[in-house]
Formats: structure tokens, C-alpha cells, sequence
């Protein structure tokens, strides 16, 4: 197996001189709170139901790809969005929230609009199916 250098790794030539980071800059901006316990408590229901966190998109099972380091982690994806001034207003239920990975809930937001997570998964339907037809 060939070792990856350096100049590999970060895909630059011999004349990469490097860029400078790391400079300290204040921001301040207001953002809506949600309550870590709604998550926890989904995921406690879903161990008790299933015995796996998998997501709700792609089945992805962090336990089964990375061992004991993916035990129990899995990201909560809000369905009902919280930036409205109702949504303040409105208790949040499990209901609301959907398991997912850190891929698929990244894509679920990539672009406005944000997509749900039935369309998302007809997406990646729709790119499974077209690569098995390529090949």
C-alpha cells in the first residue's frame, strides 16, 4: 500500500508556500435553543425498539462501521423548523425529529429549499438505481 506524503494529502505541488489561519474574530448572533433532551430521549426509545441507531435516509449504522466508537451516535434532524415565531410556541415531539447521518443531514440542508427526508430518500433511490443501470 503506498504511503501518501505530505504534498499528497493536502493536493498541492512543490510550490504550496501555505496560508495563514487561526486568527482570533469575535461574532455575536442570536440563535434559537433546542433541548438536547428530546433528542436523547428518541434515541433511548429507538435502542429500546430496534437495539441500533441507523439512519433514517440511508440505514447507515455508525456501531457496525466504526465499532464502539460509533455506539449510540447519530444525529437528530428537526422536521418542524424552529425559526419561526410559532414554532417557538409549540412543544417539540419525538415525532418530530428523525435519526439520521452526518452525511444525509448535511444534505438535507444543502440547499434552500431544504429538503425533507422522503424526498432526500427518493434522491438517493434515484442515484442507486441510475448507477446500477450504468453499470
Amino acid at each position: 500500500m503506498r504511503k501518501f506524503t505530505e504534498v499528497d494529502r493536502i493536493g498541492f505541488t512543490e510550490d504550496y508556500e501555505g496560508l495563514t489561519e487561526g486568527k482570533l474574530k469575535l461574532k455575536q448572533h442570536l440563535v434559537r435553543e433546542r433541548n438536547p433532551e428530546i433528542i436523547k430521549l428518541l434515541k433511548e426509545r429507538y435502542m429500546q425498539r430496534y437495539g441500533k441507531l441507523i439512519c433514517k435516509v440511508c440505514e447507515f449504522d455508525f456501531k457496525a462501521r466504526y465499532g464502539d466508537i460509533g455506539e449510540g451516535y447519530i444525529e437528530g434532524h428537526y422536521t418542524k423548523p424552529v425559526s419561526s415565531e410559532k414554532a417557538v410556541y409549540e412543544a417539540t415531539m419525538v415525532e418530530d425529529i428523525a435519526l439520521v447521518c452526518s452525511n444525509c443531514h448535511r444534505m438535507l440542508y444543502r440547499k434552500r429549499h431544504w429538503l425533507s427526508i422522503n424526498e432526500l430518500k427518493q434522491l438517493l433511490t434515484n442515484a442507486v438505481n441510475t448507477s446500477e443501470l450504468s453499470e
